[in-house]
């Protein structure tokens, strides 16, 4: 009955029975109930087709049914272990969407919220931008989300590059920056710290989509690190792999550079006797049962309070960051781990456990506080900078005064140089002068020497002559007076040494 032949030839045989009966009751039956049952076999016969075709479709549709229904179920129990896991299980042994998810927010934990491919529109002044908030990527005319940045948030923008995969990336860091103005898809940024020119360069150039980041991305060594098979630990990338994350675009010397790269490739490799104690940690191996908290007293969560991840002493403050239970991380004898070269001592020291060896790790960098000191440090050698060619145009004004007074005491030098020469021509033309005035002035003083000495002697002479003729005339007179007192004796004549020293001038006698 299955064939469809069949079918057909009986349906015709059927149909054909049927107008012969209705002609047979031609006669007797009256034409409204000839008609009607023509019109109820008619309906008859479409109700019939339809319902084959449906019989037909149910027919076809029930196998691809029923493994469909059993394929969506076997989907269903699929979707719920991919996204919460084995729900009968008590340990669970494969990942989940949950658990992914779970650690997607470790990772991201100290991030912040990003929002990549901003476009910057205009430029109100040279340290204030708008910038479009909605992905560059997104096709348009679709509805955008808003971008939840409010006023007085501050953010770190990146201009993006186009990574290795096809991603966008932040390529060049372009500052701090406050919300001055926020709406749903633009916000209006001004930066904290005056622009470097590499950074206004790099605006200027255009071309490229903004990263802010409500977070400085956080260093740490995992980010450039692989797994090291033959040991089964994190290790530093090769400097080949390292090198196409940082390539050298401050164009660096070559030794300058190999060392930048080499702080990551050494990442838990062995030390050197160049590293300090703060850049040493110890991979130590656990001679008995060890316990080590690390959940605070006092958890506290970020969105209260002072924003903060741990203690004063490490201990986990977050709650997603705590470890939950008792807080202890607990190791087992013939576990290893890495420490801190004063943790691992006092381990060691108390005999928790053994060294293998010293590795080397770099120290991590906070970046924001890294970029501020960095600028504060640049103004102050630009200050310095600045000091230094105010001293130094003082200096040089100094010394050019200092060389035209040289110049002129030079000058001045030469002029009484020759003034000199002139001076000894007449110095020795006055010194033979002089010399001859001096000869003649000694012949002078001779004969007038000579001279004084003779007037002393004529003086002598004629005082002695002139006591003769006193003592005449008192003799003659004499007789005639009464008698006279003797006369006074002669002085001396004048002939001692001093007599010739005397003045030049003659003496009155």
């Amino acid at each position: 009955m299955s064939n469809p032949l069949v079918c057909q030839i009986i349906g015709g045989v059927l149909a054909l029975f049927f107008i012969f009966l209705l002609v047979m009751c031609w006669k007797t039956w009256r034409v409204l109930h000839i008609l009607s049952a023509l019109f109820v076999f008619a309906a008859a016969c479409t109700f019939l087709a339809f319902a084959s075709m449906v019989l037909k479709t149910h027919a076809a549709w029930r196998k691809p049914y029923e493994t469909h229904k059993v394929a969506i179920e076997k989907q269903e129990v699929e979707q719920i272990k991919l996204l919460q896991g084995d729900l009968s299980a008590v340990q669970q042994g494969e990942e989940s969407i949950r658990s992914a998810r779970a650690k997607l927010n470790d990772e991201v934990l100290d991030r912040g919220r990003v929002w990549r491919e901003c476009t910057p529109m205009a430029a109100v002044n040279p340290v204030t931008f708008k910038v479009r908030t909605v992905p560059a990527s997104q096709p348009q005319g679709q509805a955008s989300e808003p971008s939840g940045i409010a006023e007085r948030m501050l953010l770190y923008v990146f201009a993006e590059k186009e990574s290795k995969d096809g991603w966008k990336v932040p390529g060049y860091y372009l500052g701090e920056y406050a919300v001055t103005e926020a709406t749903d898809t633009e916000v209006t940024v001004t930066s904290l710290l005056p622009l470097d020119p590499d950074q206004i360069q790099r605006i200027q150039q255009g071309g490229a989509t903004w990263a802010l980041y409500e977070v400085m991305p956080v260093d740490s060594h995992e980010a450039f690190a692989e797994m090291d098979a033959t040991e089964r630990r994190l290790v530093g990338m090769s400097k080949d792999a390292l090198a196409e994350y940082f390539p050298n675009v401050f164009n660096w010397p070559p030794e300058q550079y190999d060392k930048f790269l080499d702080a990551f490739a050494r990442f838990n490799r062995d030390v050197t006797d160049e590293d300090s104690p703060d850049d040493t940690w110890v991979l130590i191996k656990f001679l008995r049962k060890h316990s080590i908290p690390v959940d605070s007293d006092t958890p506290q969560s970020l969105l209260e309070g002072e924003a903060r991840y741990f203690d004063s002493s490490g201990r986990a403050l977050e709650a997603r960051l705590r470890r939950g239970d008792d807080g202890n991380v607990t190791f087992e004898v013939g576990d290893s781990g890495f420490f801190d070269l004063d943790t691992a001592n006092a381990l060691i020291d108390d005999g928790v456990c053994e060294k293998v060896r010293p590795v080397y790790r770099r120290q991590l960098h906070d970046y924001a506080r890294f970029f501020r000191e960095t600028y504060y440090r640049h103004r102050e050698l630009d200050e310095s900078i600045l000091r230094q060619r105010r001293d130094t145009e003082i200096l040089v004004g100094l010394k050019n005064n200092v060389a035209a007074q040289a110049a002129a005491k030079q000058a001045e030098m030469d002029k009484l140089a020759s003034d000199l020469v002139g001076f000894r021509t007449e110095l020795n033309e006055i010194t033979g002068y002089t010399q001859a005035l001096t000869a003649k002035w000694e012949e002078s003083r001779g004969r007038l020497s000579e001279l004084y000495r003779r007037n002393l002697e004529l003086s002598a002479e004629l005082t002695q002559i002139q006591m003769q003729l006193a003592d005449e005339i008192n003799r003659r007179t004499a007789p005639a007076a009464a008698p006279t007192p003797p006369p006074a004796a002669p002085p001396p004549a004048a002939t001692s040494p001093a007599a010739t020293d005397a003045p030049s001038e003659p003496a009155t006698p």
